[in-house]
Parts: structure tokens; sequence; C-alpha cells
């Protein structure tokens, strides 16, 4: 076994697997120096370079894609990403630790999930994201792409998901600032709803609204809200006395930090 540094034995400005050839049979495959063949450069990746199982390809694929996005996070400028790696293990930090020292014992990162790639694990990073399928391409690299498979909600059911919600809105109905799901000129959205004014039918006004791209968005922004409802009355005071404006700063600010 070759012992040297992967930057010592390859040409770490390539993508990972730029030594493979390709065959002339029917369906063709990559043949590696050894002279094994591989379906494609991603099986080559997590069978060959990994050693992980391919039972199911569908499972793999989404496995595969879920790397891809482990270390796009922890690149952040390979290739452009919304999300931080605590974003893929929230209430799961053992899953965490795991993870990272799974990759960190591959020689893909240094120190964790809170370190950087190596130069192999950068070499990855660039094949993974050059292999997409045609299917996942069109979808930013992320949650975006990993969540339609296991669902926003952990893997429960999507009704399992609403009643959740349901119930978490029914508490917060009776606060004095409350975050809601709605609909903005058909778009999906989510408004902060402030103290009820009025002498004989006090209201309450609408002191904040965002708009999402989808319902999956405004869920998941939902979701991150009600983790913080502690933080609501704050926010609606905030929003109350400086403005709109001032809580959409703010809340940029708090999801930038975590």
């Amino acid at each position: 076994m070759d012992e040297r540094l992967y930057e010592e034995r390859r040409n770490a400005n390539l993508p990972f697997g730029y030594w493979l050839v390709v065959d002339d049979e029917e369906p063709p495959h990559l043949i590696d120096e050894q002279g094994q063949r591989w379906k494609s450069l991603r099986d080559y990746i997590w069978r060959g370079r990994l050693g992980m199982a391919t039972n199911n390809p569908v499972q793999c694929e989404n496995q595969i894609e879920f790397l891809l996005s482990i270390l796009a996070a922890m690149d952040r400028r390979t290739v452009p990403i919304e999300e931080h790696v605590t974003d893929f293990f929230v209430g799961s930090w053992d899953v965490a630790r795991h993870y990272g020292s799974w990759l960190e014992g591959h020689g893909l990162i240094e120190d964790g999930l809170s370190g950087a790639l190596t130069p192999e694990g950068q070499a990855i990073l660039v094949a993974l994201a050059s292999t997409r399928s045609a299917g996942a391409a069109p979808i930013p690299i992320g949650l975006a792409t990993i969540e339609p498979f296991r669902g926003p909600d952990g893997d429960k059911t999507r009704e399992a998901y609403e009643r959740m919600l349901a119930a978490n809105e029914r508490f917060a109905h009776g606060l004095p600032h409350r975050f809601v799901r709605e609909t903005i000129a058909g778009m999906p959205a989510i408004k902060l709803i402030g103290l009820p004014h009025g002498e004989n039918v006090p209201l309450g006004r609408v002191v904040w609204s965002s708009t999402c791209c989808d319902a999956h968005a405004r869920d998941r922004l939902y979701g991150w809200l009600l983790h913080r409802i502690d933080r609501w009355e704050a926010w609606g005071d905030l929003a109350c006395k400086r403005g709109a404006r001032a809580l959409s700063e703010h809340l940029l600010l708090a999801t930038t930090l975590v």
C-alpha cells in the first residue's frame, strides 16, 4: 500500500479519478490501474475508494449526493451552497461526529467536520460535482437535493409532518407575536402577526412577511423558526419598533451564524 499523501502521488489540481481509462466494451466501463472495471466514476469513488456497498442503487446515489453536499458545505468555495454542515445533522450530534470521523479516517477532511478538506477531499468534491445525474443537475447541491428523498421531517410521512406543524401552530396562536404559514400572491409565505389592536374588535396586524420559492423552502424556514419560538416575542418587538426590514436583516444574520 502506498503510504504517500494523495498530493504526492496524484495531481491534486485535477478531479479524482482522472487516471481512469474507458474500455471499448458495451456498456463501457472505467478501468483503474489494477485492471478493475467500474460502472462510473461515482461507482469507483464509492466502492473502490471508500469501500461502501451498493445493494440499492437509489440509496447509494442519495448517499453520494449527501457526501457531495457535506464536502461542498465544508469547502463553500468550489461549489456555491446555501447550507452549513450543521444544517445536515440537526438534532444528531452523534451522527455528525461519526460521519466526520469516517471522512477523517479516509483522509478526506482534517479535524472533523469543523476542519477543512484535504487535497484528496477537494479532488473528490470536484469529481462528484462534475458527475451529477441529469435529474439532479438542475437542483442546487444541498438540502434541496437530499430532502425530497428523506423528507423534510427526517423520514416521517408528510402527514405526520403536517400534524407536527399544526400542533405548533395551535400553540403559537395564543402568543402575542406569532409566525404563520400563508400564501401571498399565489406564493408560499410566512407572516409575523403582531399584537391585536382595536377597541371593539381587536385585530392582529402583519408586521413582517416573506415569500418563498416553493412550499418546501417555506416549511424549512418555518421549521427553523419553530425551533426558536422563545425568540418570537423579541423578534415581534423588533419588527414593531424598527420595522420589517430590521427584522429581515436580523434573521439573515442569525441564519448565517448558525
